[in-house]
């Protein structure tokens, strides 16, 4: 293989990645905010903090453990299968309880793992994650009331795996890479495996993540790598979503609200989309230290419409508000460091009597007042979130997860053989293009 020709996993030379530049124009434009990151106690503060998210996250979920699922219903296998793997241990609706409550407790980490990737600082990462934890509105409380109290959890379940798969795209997008682009694909499978909606929400994360990378150059080459990561997702999982069974999925529950919202979204596209775009590429192209701010927004922007029913009304706009949850922790996060940053490092604070004698005392002061707001919201509010009533009778049963047992008996055998066929195919494929690869390394 050429080793100048692009391909869709040929990593580029290192001196012309797109990550290379953006790394170089992040280093020069924030100076004195890359340095203080690199302090030593960097690392300690980071286990910390990821130590109180771990201890934060077990306070809030310790009073759904030890009972039985009661409420949910699921249309994709992930979790019925998980779930049947350990009721030789556990009867099945304790085991579904406990996958969701696992679930649950890794999301924030996960998300952590994402904003870090994707700002560069831990400390917009640990808050961000911090504010998912929140018991009100449409953060922790909205998931838990989905999840545990409520018959979506396999959606909530998937937000889980959303942050990690969008960190993998990220990387697949900026510089290619074969394990990148597999994983990717591989983790956009995992998700649809878990709950159809939960793909619809993945998706429309990730097409914000590839309109910002559109924007920093190469755009007809992300395009190409998130084609492919879409077209080896469907590949991967045609073994269950033969095309069959997938036309039968779409008239589920949860397909048909993916189908309305679909058709609502798709009018309204035409008016909003151009209108974005031109936002976008005005004040963001190019700027690479911009990109978490224009995620950011444009996130809070979609979901906003999805969840709060603002210019576009689908059938359960409740079910959109986890995912709205996760924007606005992320955009909040920046939004808050960079005034911490404008007040340690700005020069104009200066004027004022008190900033000049005592600015990185000031800045530290009112940054440990709203981590400190944050905790006790956390621990008062932990009771809105709390079950206060576990005396309902019956539980969910593999038999009738949402009909998903029914429908698989709708495929015949060689439907069934047809889908194994698909992914079978696009195995070979995966494995044709790492062979030749490697021939095009040792060339």
């Amino acid at each position: 293989m050429d080793p100048k020709k692009k391909f869709f996993f040929k990593t580029p030379l290192k001196n012309e990645t797109l990550a290379v530049k953006v790394e170089g124009k992040n280093h020069k434009s924030h100076g004195k905010l890359v340095s203080f990151s690199q302090k030593r106690w960097v690392g300690l503060a980071q286990t910390l903090a990821l130590s109180l998210l771990f201890v934060l996250t077990l306070f809030l979920l310790y009073p759904f453990f030890g009972k039985e699922d009661q409420f949910n219903v699921f249309s994709a296998p992930l979790l019925p299968f998980l779930a049947q793997m350990i009721s030789p241990f556990l009867p099945y609706p304790y085991a579904i309880r406990l996958w969701l409550l696992a679930f649950l407790a890794f999301s924030p980490f996960s998300f952590y793992l994402f904003a870090r990737e994707l700002s560069g600082r831990k400390m917009i990462a640990f808050l961000a994650s911090l504010l998912t934890l929140l018991p009100i509105g449409f953060f922790l409380q909205a998931r838990v009331n989905m999840g545990l109290l409520g018959e979506d959890g396999a959606h909530i379940a998937s937000l889980t795996f959303i942050p990690l798969i969008c960190l993998l795209l990220l990387r697949f997008l900026r510089r290619g890479g074969y394990k990148s682009g597999i994983f990717a694909a591989l983790g956009f499978t995992l998700v649809a495996l878990t709950s159809p909606l939960g793909l619809f929400t993945l998706f429309c994360f990730s097409l914000v993540i590839v309109f910002s990378e559109i924007l920093l150059g190469e755009g007809r080459l992300k395009i190409l790598r998130f084609l492919m990561v879409l077209l080896l997702s469907g590949g991967f999982s045609a073994f269950w979503y033969n095309p069959k069974f997938l036309l039968l999925t779409i008239y589920s529950p949860q397909g048909r609200l993916v189908k309305e919202t679909l058709s609502q979204l798709f009018p309204l596209s035409f008016f909003v989309l151009p209108i974005l775009g031109t936002f976008g590429y005005l004040l963001f192209e190019n700027r690479s230290h911009l990109q978490p701010i224009f995620i950011a927004i444009f996130w809070t922007f979609v979901f906003s419409l999805l969840s709060l029913e603002v210019g576009v009304s689908v059938s359960s706009p409740s079910r959109f508000q986890a995912g709205l949850g996760l924007a606005v922790a992320f955009l909040a996060g920046i939004v808050i460091v960079s005034l911490f940053d404008f007040m340690r490092l700005s020069s104009l604070l200066e004027k004022i009597q008190v900033f000049k004698k005592s600015k990185e005392f000031i800045s530290f002061a009112i940054l440990s007042c709203i981590f400190g707001s944050i905790l006790l919201l956390i621990i008062l509010g932990a009771k809105e979130i709390q079950p206060d009533y576990f005396s309902v009778l019956g539980f969910v049963s593999p038999e009738n997860t949402a009909g998903i047992w029914e429908i698989r008996q709708k495929t015949s055998p060689l439907e069934n053989i047809l889908g194994y066929g698909i992914t079978g195919l696009t195995l070979s494929f995966v494995g044709f293009i790492k062979l030749r690869l490697k021939r095009g390394n040792h060339a």
